[in-house]
Parts: C-alpha cells; structure tokens; sequence
C-alpha cells in the first residue's frame, strides 16, 4: 500500500505496478471500519488501503495499481469516466486471453464486500463480479488500485498485456533513487500506525493524508 501512495508522489509518467500477494490477505477501503473487514475472514490478517472502496480478501487474485500524473488527461476525468477508461482496457486485455469479460452497466449500490456484487463499470463474466478498483485523488494526479479474481489464475505476462491495452507504447520504469526511502517512511510512518488503521471512522484523519 505504501509503494503505490510513493509511485503517484514520485512518478512523472503514467506506471503500471502489478504484484501478487505472498499470502491471503483482506483490504480494507479508507472508510471501511476495520471490525466489519476482520469479521469477513477472522482468520486473515487485515490492512489498509489509502484508496475507497469495500473489503477484498486477497487470495490468489492478480492485484495491481496505476499512478497517473496530474498532466494526463485521465487523470482529469469523473472518477466514474476514469474508472470506466481503466476498466474498458482491463476488458480487452481479459478478452485477449479468451475470458468472456464485459463492463457492468447497471448501476448498483456497492456491497460492504467488494466482490459480493458489481457496481456500474466493474468487470463482469457470466454475470459473476471478477475485477472491481478503488480510487484516490491528489494535487500530484490518480491512483487507481485494481483487484482480478478469475476462476483460473492469470499468466505471468498479463501486467504486460494490460500495460499494453492502456498505453500506445510501454516501457520499463526505474524508480529514482528516493522511491524506496519514502516507501520505508510511508510503511512505518502511516500505514502501520494505529491511527490509520482506525480509519477516519474509529478517529482523526491521519495528518500525513495528502488530500487534494
């Protein structure tokens, strides 16, 4: 959570970060109480996202998070527009491999659970929720974090199909030297903190928020 908050405050072009979990976990949404996120699986042990959204229990999911830079135009878009561009690619890289994926068109209110049903936009096949993100705004642009639970685990390569149904042209990205050192900070400094676990709900919002 904390490398994708350093990638939109350090990253001056568009990148695409995609990592699978070293073991099951459950996320919570900034504003989803922590109690109601351990009660879905008392068993797993829980973290934060910086971004909305309900409760994802990561298990074998392919997850993934897109920094976009203030300068681009998706980052300029309704949250409601940028999540559909986003989602529409996710479409096309998922039909690529032969899954039947389509974008979920009638509006719903978005479950506690967040893959208990879709919302307007998610990514759906046989009527089945298999992709839904969460977002945040800030003065340095978009942060769009992503979760694909398919029924078959995706291939190595698919970051790289994805990349390449977002972008006209894809290119490795080198962080630069500082990236690592504000992950350190933002790890230990925020999202280990009691404070942001609590969440906005159980207290203050934690003052390090870089809220636009």
């Amino acid at each position: 959570m904390a490398c994708d908050e350093a990638l939109l405050q350090v990253a001056q072009v568009p990148v695409l970060r995609v990592f699978r979990w070293s073991e099951p976990w459950v996320s919570a949404g900034y504003f989803v109480a922590m109690d109601e996120a351990r009660a879905v699986r008392p068993d797993l042990p829980v973290c934060r996202r910086w971004t909305g959204g309900g409760i994802v229990v990561h298990e074998g999911d392919f997850t993934f998070a897109l920094s976009i830079p203030k300068t681009e135009p998706l980052a300029a878009l309704r949250a409601t527009e940028s999540y559909r561009e986003i989602h529409a690619a996710l479409v096309d890289a998922l039909i690529g491999l032969g899954c039947a994926a389509e974008l979920s068109g009638a509006p719903a209110k978005a479950p506690s659970e967040c893959f208990a049903a879709p919302v307007e936009h998610d990514v759906t096949a046989q009527g089945s929720k298999i992709a839904g993100g969460a977002q945040r705004r800030t003065r340095h642009g978009l942060l769009h974090q992503g979760s694909v639970q398919t029924a078959q685990p995706l291939p190595r390569e698919f970051g790289e199909i994805l990349a390449r149904c977002l972008a006209s042209s894809v290119e490795k990205w080198s962080p630069p030297e500082v990236f690592e050192g504000r992950v350190r900070e933002l790890s230990t400094e925020k999202y280990a903190s009691a404070r942001f676990l609590a969440g906005p709900k159980g207290s203050m919002n934690f003052t390090g928020a870089d809220v636009s």
